[in-house]
This record gives C-alpha cells, sequence and structure tokens, in this order.
C-alpha cells in the first residue's frame, strides 16, 4: 500500500502568502494562523523577531497538525531613522 499524501498546512491567514503559494502551484490542505504575542523582546534585532516568531508558529501550528508538513513564515519591516544633519 502507497504512504498517504503528506498534508501541507499554512500557518497563516496573510492572503498574500496563500497567493504566494498559488503562483508556483501549491494549495494548502488547511491553513491554521497561530495566535501569538508578537510584541518584539527589548533589543531584539527585526531578524531575530522575525525568526522567532515564524519558529514559535510553526511549533504551534505543528502541534495541532500532527504529520502535516507546516509552513509558517513572519515578516518584519524594520524602517531606520536617518540623523538630522
Amino acid at each position: 500500500m502507497p504512504p498517504a499524501p503528506q498534508r501541507l498546512v499554512l500557518a497563516s491567514a496573510s492572503p498574500r502568502r496563500l497567493d504566494l503559494l498559488r503562483q508556483i502551484g501549491l494549495e494548502p490542505d488547511a491553513i491554521d494562523a497561530a495566535e501569538l504575542d508578537e510584541t518584539p523582546r527589548s533589543d531584539e534585532t527585526p531578524r531575530r523577531l522575525a525568526l522567532r516568531l515564524a519558529h514559535a508558529k510553526g511549533a504551534a501550528v505543528a502541534a495541532r497538525h500532527s504529520g502535516a508538513f507546516v509552513l509558517a513564515a513572519d515578516t518584519v519591516v524594520a524602517v531606520r531613522a536617518s540623523r538630522a544633519a
């Protein structure tokens, strides 16, 4: 008997992320957004914040979907203010 196909779960309710997946021909079997506190920690860089949140979202959703492939990501927009001359 062939193995059961793996399920793909998108750990995001972002319409943009779903659109990006569809552009490459992937349709998730489920969409399950993790609800997390996304407050940055003191002295946390944008890169570290995005990595921490993506990992936490993936872990939270994976716990609800045993055996599935879970795709989690996060985006952080950082603006560096220039000093006045």
